[in-house]
């Protein structure tokens, strides 16, 4: 079990009354269209800046260190490619787009955006500051059978400390793709450091 946390980006007063001169009409289509452009994909705009929708951060789980989602697009046949399969023209596909740096400073000054708000996975607004305390100090637990205080869990300690349980590597075209970028992955391919974070190889999270 643990808790998803996602980054909104605050429509814009046009997005909004675009949105709600669509409503006034009842254009269902143009509803749609705006609700997801606005509320659920990212968006970005012509010089490829996120400029709305919905970025998924993280998961906290109980035992584990916070884990981030990378948010890199991956680049297939000179396309951007966001983590619902959304492809995206750009001129160097060489050059690969970061949702933002995967460092505590870039990440920290991204959520710290002014049109940005944090929510759960529930629906419940955070306050950005505790949310952000809350999972770059996500470290330790305390084990329930003994009291102690533990470090908490990435995949090479919880191998380390249960090197029998089945193990399934992680390896494919996104881990590749992160490798070429020079991240250096866990024995299974499953997270992976930057800055002092902990990140994970998937932008998939359940």
């Amino acid at each position: 079990m643990g808790t998803n946390y996602y980054l909104r980006i605050i429509p814009s007063k046009e997005k909004k009354k675009e949105l709600h001169d669509a409503i006034e009409v009842n254009d269902y289509s143009l509803i749609d269209k705006l609700k997801v452009e606005m509320y659920n994909s990212v968006q970005l705009d012509d010089a490829n800046n996120i400029v709305g929708g919905e970025i998924h951060l993280g998961k906290r789980s109980g035992g584990w260190k916070f884990l981030w989602n990378p948010n890199i697009f991956m680049i297939r046949n000179g396309h951007m490619e966001d983590h619902n399969g959304k492809r995206i023209y750009v001129p160097d596909p060489s050059i690969p787009k970061y949702t933002y740096p995967l460092t505590k400073k870039g990440i920290k000054e991204f959520i710290d955006r002014e049109d940005v708000e944090v929510y759960d996975e529930y629906g419940e607004k955070q306050d950005k500051e505790e949310f952000w305390n809350m999972a770059i100090n996500w470290t330790t637990w305390k084990d329930p059978k003994t009291g102690e205080v533990r470090e908490a869990w990435d995949a090479d300690s919880y191998d380390m400390e249960f090197p029998k349980e089945s193990k399934f590597s992680c390896q494919n075209e996104y881990t590749d793709f992160l490798e070429s970028l020079g991240y250096k992955l866990s024995f299974y391919k499953a997270d992976f450091y930057s800055d002092g974070l902990r990140f994970s190889t998937s932008t998939e999270f359940s």
